[in-house]
């Protein structure tokens, strides 16, 4: 049975409530909020192509991870992970739009 810490008396604010409980996580808790904020998009944007899915869902995790980076929910890694999960979908994304020209 894991001893956790207390959380601070005077916690007010939502943003020491997230760090307490991403300290209490090992700081896993920004990067499930990313992996749901990734399946939530692609799969709201499943009524189009899965490129354009997969293109506006890591678009908007990365946008996610940025914002999540300032107030230091997730680390450095993790940023790099979505900026090159971005990348790939832009690859993805122009692979399929110049086989349609053809």
């Amino acid at each position: 049975m894991a001893v956790f810490p207390y959380p601070p008396e005077n916690m007010t604010g939502i943003l020491g409530f997230l760090e307490y409980t991403n300290s209490l996580t090992n700081g896993f808790l920004g990067f499930g909020f990313l992996i749901i904020v990734f399946l939530v998009s692609f799969l709201s944007a499943k009524t189009y192509s899965y490129d354009r899915a997969f293109g506006f869902a890591s678009f908007l995790t990365l946008i996610s991870a940025i914002l999540m980076r300032f107030l230091k929910l997730i680390n450095d890694g993790i940023l790099a992970l979505s900026v090159i999960l971005l990348v790939f979908s832009i690859i993805l994304l122009s692979k399929e739009r110049s086989s349609e020209g053809l």
